[in-house]
C-alpha cells in the first residue's frame, strides 16, 4: 500500500467517526432528550362525609378526598417511576397521605390513577377556632402534593433521574362538600 492510499484509508475511517459522532449527539439531544413526565390532578371529590358539632364544641370533620391522577410519559423510553407520595394538607398541618406503589410507565403512555384519601381533619386541628372560623365561612381549603421521582434509561445506557411534582389547591363548600375550586402547578426536575 502506497502512502497515498493509507492516508485516504487513515481520512475516511476518522470522517465515518465524525459523522457518526455527530449524528448520536444530534440525536441525543434532540429525540432521545429525556422530558419531563406529567403528573396531573384532573379532577377531585369528596364523598363520605361525616361532621358533627357538639354543644361542648367538639368538632368531627371526616371526609373521602378522592383525586384522579393523570401520569403521562412524553418520552420514547420507559419512565421507571418510583412510589408516588401524595399529602394532604390543611393549614399547613399533615391530614392524610396516600402512597402508590412503583412500577414502570411505558413509552409515549399515560395512565390515570384514582387516589381515595380517607381524612380525619379533626384529629390534627391544632387551634379548634380554625375549623370553627372555616365552618361559619362555609369553605375548606386543603392543599395536596404529589411526588413522583423516577428515571428514563435511553438505548439501555444512558439514565436520567427526574422528579416531577404536583402541588395544588382545592377550595371545598360547606356544608355540601364539593370542590368549588382547584388549583394546580406542576415542577419538574431533571
Amino acid at each position: 500500500m502506497t502512502k497515498l492510499r493509507i492516508c485516504y484509508l487513515v481520512s475516511g475511517v476518522i470522517c465515518i467517526l465524525f459523522t457518526t459522532f455527530m449524528i448520536t449527539l444530534v440525536l441525543a439531544q434532540t429525540v432521545f432528550k429525556p422530558k419531563h413526565p406529567i403528573l396531573q390532578t384532573v379532577s377531585s371529590t369528596v364523598e363520605d362525609v361525616s361532621t358533627y358539632v357538639s354543644p361542648t364544641f367538639d368538632v368531627q370533620l371526616n371526609f373521602t378526598l378522592t383525586l384522579q391522577m393523570l401520569m403521562t410519559n412524553p418520552n420514547l423510553a420507559d419512565f421507571e417511576y418510583k412510589t408516588v407520595e401524595n399529602l394532604v394538607y390543611y393549614r399547613d398541618i399533615l391530614v392524610g397521605n396516600l402512597t402508590l406503589p412503583s412500577t414502570t410507565l411505558p413509552a409515549k403512555g399515560s395512565a390515570l390513577l384514582p387516589c381515595p384519601l380517607v381524612l380525619q381533619i379533626d384529629k390534627f386541628v391544632a387551634d379548634l377556632g380554625d375549623i370553627l372560623q372555616d365552618i361559619l365561612q362555609r369553605t375548606i381549603v386543603i392543599e395536596t402534593k404529589a411526588n413522583m421521582p423516577g428515571k428514563i434509561t435511553v438505548l439501555g445506557i444512558f439514565k436520567a433521574h427526574l422528579n416531577t411534582v404536583s402541588h395544588c389547591k382545592l377550595v371545598l363548600s360547606l356544608p355540601s362538600m364539593e370542590v368549588e375550586m382547584q388549583v394546580c402547578e406542576l415542577d419538574t426536575k431533571l
